[in-house]
């Protein structure tokens, strides 16, 4: 949360490693919003802007290969991010200029390939970015137990330099540990029923629809470009995503994009892609991994001022 004179920032960070395939962000933001301290600073205000991003939580323990025959990754791509402190700009500036070093060395040798290339890797172990990421590598796997435990465990990292009570800790990803609806006792009533969860109502003074948020976010894509977002399969979306989980594509995206909407008796997928605003949440947390996001036409996407 930041002040700045009579602008208030606000956000809510949400695990993208829960459970339950019914979770909704943007419900939580809006529930967030409503609690009686921050309902009051809201109180008379109006909504400016809206935005929405998926962080690299994992840190240390879920980077990629950041180097390899003519290339290197830097930045958020490199999961250079603080999970404690929410922080990476630092790091990402860090790791432009190292990559520069390396590059120099690189055209020096005149060589670009992998073997060349690893001297990134080996800057970045000498730099405070390693150090840094070292000591909080375990702390967002932390609170995977619930909240008490991750304290309590986050607790003894800070004062062991990042090793918990466990030791180091598997970073997982969130489709792996995102649960069945049996496990939540959200069985079908009767032949053809889809658990759903409630429609999120909003007040459009403190709390908003996706659609509405979608909107203060600038998004913009050309209706008639191709879309962004390609379904690999669409039959496991009705056939075994619905009975398994759910369709939570319609609860984790921020932005409305996935609709299960009634079709011929049945049920059908829909895509508003010119919704997106390039969170990236769905590749990360689509159960089936059938969710393919690439690069959209040029100048599409969110225009974000404030986020």
């Amino acid at each position: 949360m930041c002040m700045k004179n009579d602008l208030l920032d606000i956000g809510l960070v949400v695990g993208l490693d829960y459970q339950d395939p019914f979770t909704d962000p943007h419900r939580l933001f809006n529930k967030f919003k409503q609690h009686p301290a921050i309902a009051k600073m809201l109180a008379g205000g109006k909504m400016l802007h809206y935005g929405a991003k998926t962080i690299p939580e994992g840190g240390l323990m879920s980077q990629p290969k950041y180097y390899g025959d003519g290339f290197l990754i830097i930045g958020d791509s490199a999961s250079f991010l603080n999970s404690q402190k929410l922080k990476g700009i630092h790091m990402a500036m860090k790791s432009g200029m190292v990559a520069a070093e390396a590059i120099y060395e690189a055209m020096l040798a005149g060589r670009f390939d992998e073997q060349q290339l690893s001297r990134f890797e080996h800057i970045i172990k000498d730099s405070y970015i390693y150090q840094e990421l070292f000591e909080v590598r375990n702390f967002h796997q932390a609170f995977r137990n619930g909240r008490r435990r991750g304290l309590l465990e986050a607790g003894i990292q800070y004062i062991t330099g990042g090793l918990g009570i466990f030791g180091d800790l598997k970073a997982e990803a969130g489709h792996e540990v995102m649960k069945k609806l049996h496990v939540f006792n959200r069985l079908p009533r009767f032949k053809g029923d889809v658990p759903q969860m409630e429609p999120n109502k909003s007040d459009n003074k403190l709390t908003f629809d996706k659609v509405s948020d979608v909107y203060r976010s600038g998004t913009e894509h050309n209706e008639d470009q191709p879309s962004h977002l390609k379904v690999l399969d669409f039959n496991i979306c009705i056939d075994r995503c619905t009975i398994e989980y759910g369709n939570p594509c319609q609860y984790f995206c921020p932005a409305a994009v996935y609709e299960i909407e009634p079709a011929n008796g049945g049920r059908r997928p829909k895509l508003n892609f010119s919704n997106c605003v390039h969170c990236k949440t769905c590749d990360i947390m689509d159960p089936y991994q059938i969710i393919d996001w690439v690069t959209p036409e040029g100048g599409g996407g969110p225009n974000y001022i404030n986020l």
